[in-house]
């Protein structure tokens, strides 16, 4: 992976011809928007523009042929949040402005991509026929739910890759030119208060009105990677040994819709109480 980096930062040319390819690829677009996110980190927007419009492309093929958007939204998705980043120099601030990513897609995509909405309009029929033969007693009253929640959920992945992509591209920096650096960035990943305020609030409003449930996956996705921050850090204040993280990620794909839940709720939790200074201080 370090030499996609090093192949990149060579020239313009490069970055330009790995960032084309990998967005052809299928399922091979979020190291594109890696690539774009690295340039416009290390060399500033004005470079990763040339590149961004470049891995864009591809992407528009994709969407001329089967109106498949993922590749767009991640991309940019990735390079607005390098911007911020790279201006801020702030990941926190960075991860949030991938709310953008998401509520541009949980607006957009039954607009503009009708075959991808028609896809989760079948998806949610399949569910709700299977839930029948489980509650058919309350079938009815989780029918209006079930294609929100499907939007919003595509759209908090379509968003999580692209807060993978800007991830990476800030792996492939700090190995580069800044080594060991983006381990104590990524230790540090916490969201502000009001942050956390504004998630428990969307919480509340989208738990009991079908209008906003979409919007629940997009803000919630962020507070994901914090969690698992906090577990890596935990395991570094604490000089635990690496087979616990190794035994959190085998629990993490075993178990993964109650570790997705339980990671959102710690670092929610985090957000208040600042877990790990308290660590620091019983250490």
């Amino acid at each position: 992976m370090t030499g996609i980096a090093r192949f990149v930062m060579q020239g313009p040319r490069q970055a330009m011809i790995l960032a084309v390819l990998f967005a052809a690829l299928p399922v091979m677009y979020w190291l594109s928007a890696a690539i774009v996110a690295l340039v416009i980190l290390r060399q500033g927007s004005t470079q990763g523009i040339n590149v961004l419009l470049a891995a864009l492309l591809p992407g528009i093929a994709w969407y001329a042929a089967q109106h498949e958007l993922t590749v767009i939204v991640v991309i940019l998705g990735a390079a607005i949040m390098a911007s911020v980043l790279r201006l801020s120099v702030s990941l926190p601030k960075a991860l949030i402005s991938s709310l953008v990513t998401g509520a541009a897609t949980v607006i957009l995509l039954p607009i503009i991509s009708e075959e991808w909405y028609a896809m989760l309009k079948q998806g949610s029929q399949i569910y709700l026929e299977a839930f029948k033969e489980q509650m058919p007693e309350s079938a009815a009253q989780i029918e209006p739910w079930i294609l929100p929640s499907l939007l919003g959920a595509v759209s908090a992945l379509m968003q999580l890759f692209a807060m993978g992509s800007l991830l990476l591209a800030r792996f492939w920096q700090a190995k580069l030119y800044n080594p060991g650096g983006f381990a104590e960035e990524f230790h540090e990943l916490r969201f502000p208060v009001w942050f956390a305020a504004l998630a428990i609030g969307v919480s509340l409003i989208g738990t009991s009105s079908v209008n906003f449930v979409s919007w629940l996956p997009v803000v919630l996705v962020p507070f994901f990677l914090a969690g698992i921050s906090l577990i890596h850090s935990v395991v570094k204040k604490k000089q635990m040994s690496s087979q616990w993280l190794f035994m959190f990620y085998v629990g993490l794909v075993f178990f993964l819709p109650y570790m997705y839940a339980l990671l959102i709720l710690v670092a929610l939790i985090d957000c208040l109480v600042d877990i790990r200074s308290r660590l620091k201080d019983t250490a």
